[in-house]
């Protein structure tokens, strides 16, 4: 299979290929990011970053407690509320329960 217009086309290929050569920036990139990488590990982890990052988690923490122990004791109140209503004997209407 030799049509003209197929090579014409593969040779404007080839040629796009060779204009789109990306190497030598990428391994000047490369290089550059490795030694940011080399010359962050060699200094070692930065203490206040850590003290952060510890702070954030800490706070992320005392959140979800809080909101654990509120949401645990809304059911219990509500259980002892329901309790003492029906367990009085009588139907009291206060207009905490009406509203």
């Amino acid at each position: 299979m030799n049509d003209p217009d197929l090579s014409h086309l593969f040779d404007k290929a080839r040629q796009a290929q060779a204009r789109t050569d990306f190497a030598a920036q990428e391994y000047g990139f490369e290089t550059r990011f490795t030694a940011q990488l080399h010359a962050q590990a060699a200094r070692g982890p930065a203490s206040q970053t850590l003290i952060w990052r510890a702070a954030a988690g800490m706070a992320a923490f005392v959140g979800l407690l809080a909101v654990w122990f509120i949401l645990a004791q809304n059911p219990q109140a509500t259980e002892d509320d329901l309790t003492a209503f029906w367990d009085s004997g009588q139907a009291t209407y206060d207009m905490e329960y009406l509203n």
